[in-house]
């Protein structure tokens, strides 16, 4: 029987996350040993009020799209630090041990969370001229007590980084 790696635990939390005004995608960077999770949220703007992106552009489009990203990765091959201010959040893995299946649920189960806020947090910056500004919020305390929530983890608990 085939030992299920980090890859295949994402990729099923994924394929299995349902959520009708967000979609997730996975990219796997075997270079890097990295993962990163895309979260798509979809909004109707439907007084089409303009929108200023991140990188100036503006609309008045009736759907709005907002992205953003979580990247999982491995310490011994990326310093962390130098992109923390380009996503949501970083879960650092040590080598080919990778995450715990605890780890692995509670981003997800924490993830919902952070969609339904986000998604209420965006409907509010739609419809209300006084708040300027809109982005997701991850908060690691939670997620450390999510992880925390989900048992203790024994060695035996880790999903080891996939060979290729």
């Amino acid at each position: 029987m085939k030992k299920v790696t980090l890859l295949d635990k994402l990729a099923e939390q994924v394929a299995a996350f349902d959520d009708a005004n967000a979609t997730l995608a996975l990219n796997w960077d075997q270079q890097h040993h990295v993962f990163e999770i895309t979260i798509d949220l979809i909004a109707q703007n439907k007084v089409a009020q303009t929108i200023l992106d991140a990188a100036g552009v503006s609309s008045t489009d009736k759907k709005i799209e907002f992205e953003d990203q979580l990247l999982i990765y491995d310490t011994k091959r990326l310093d962390g630090t130098a992109y923390q201010t380009d996503y949501l959040a970083m879960i650092p893995f040590t080598g080919k041990q990778g995450l715990a299946k605890q780890q692995v649920t509670a981003i997800f189960t924490y993830l919902e969370e952070v969609v339904d806020n986000g998604l209420s947090d965006l409907m509010t910056f739609l419809n209300d001229d006084a708040v300027p500004t809109f982005q997701l919020k991850w908060d690691n305390v939670a997620y450390q007590a999510q992880v925390a929530a989900n048992g203790t983890i024994q060695a035996s608990d880790y999903l080891p980084y996939p060979r290729f």
